[in-house]
């Protein structure tokens, strides 16, 4: 059982800590990561209770037959029920959280929440599967990373509202980016089953995506951290204005001396001798 743990585990250990040390200018501290954490396992609560409310409508679908059905099962039975329920919850975590100072902080606890809900998952998962050593791999390299990265998208657009940006086009992104990313990824899984001639066309699609995720989640790290650096990094000192030169004092006009002779009174040179004999007559 332990064995079984550790395996659904490592990954979501594996990936916590890699965006801990992306945060070593400024790092959380670790007892708020790991609250983040259990906030959201705790979303996997929410999201059982949102996904029976939509089922009661007949929105969910349990056998889907075509990639309509898929499309349908992925969006009302996964990736609306889950973004919301992890939004929920890091909205929870981060309304009194004094730590949240900095824009890149967004994108640290939204991760942990989105490990903490894919951490939940994982486990059932593998505990329900035969071969829970194949499970833990395969999430662990494709739907926990999946996590991750929509967790770090939510948490780029929560930042970049919270700290000033109140377009509306902000706000909307905060959840239904992460929806659009769980949305297209599920929808591509559950078709796998629907269409067995298509696995090998699915698969290339998945793995074009989790490169896709891997690009843009760093994209997006960078650009908050170098938000981040703009706002702490002190502005140059101002440059002293130039003092003026002193004022030249005018110089005393130098008088002769009297013990030396006058320009009048100096001798000229003699002329050179024969310069007038020399000098060609006219």
């Amino acid at each position: 059982m332990i064995l079984i743990i550790a395996t659904a585990l490592i990954p979501v250990l594996i990936l916590g800590w890699w965006i801990y040390r992306k945060d070593s200018a400024r790092p959380e501290p670790l007892n708020k990561l790991f609250q983040a954490f259990f906030y959201g396992v705790g979303s996997t609560f929410v999201t059982v209770v949102i996904v029976a409310l939509l089922g009661f409508s007949g929105l969910v679908v349990r056998e889907p037959g075509s990639f309509a059905d898929a499309a349908k099962l992925s969006l009302f039975g996964a990736a609306f029920p889950e973004e919301t329920a992890k939004l929920l919850m890091l909205w929870l975590f981060l309304r009194k959280n004094r730590f949240y100072d900095e824009y890149f902080d967004g994108i640290v606890y939204a991760a942990c929440v989105g490990l903490g809900f894919a951490g939940a998952e994982n486990i059932l998962y593998v505990l329900q599967s035969e071969n829970w050593m194949l499970t833990g791999i395969i999430r662990g390299l494709t739907a926990v990373p999946a996590h991750f990265a929509m967790g770090c998208a939510m948490g780029y657009f929560y930042s970049k509202r919270h700290f000033g940006d109140k377009s509306t086009i902000t706000a909307v992104c905060i959840l239904a980016v992460p929806i659009l990313i769980h949305w297209t990824w599920d929808a591509l899984a559950f078709s796998e089953g629907i269409y067995p001639a298509m696995s090998v066309v699915i698969d290339i699609a998945l793995l074009g995506l989790i490169v896709y995720l891997y690009k843009s989640t760093k994209k997006r790290i960078t650009a908050l951290q170098k938000l981040d650096e703009t706002r702490f990094t002190p502005p140059p000192a101002p440059v002293p204005d130039a003092q003026p030169l002193p004022p030249m004092e005018t110089p005393v006009q130098q008088l002769p001396r009297a013990d030396m002779p006058q320009q009048a009174d100096v001798p000229l040179p003699p002329p050179f001798p024969g310069a007038d004999n020399d000098r060609p007559q006219a």
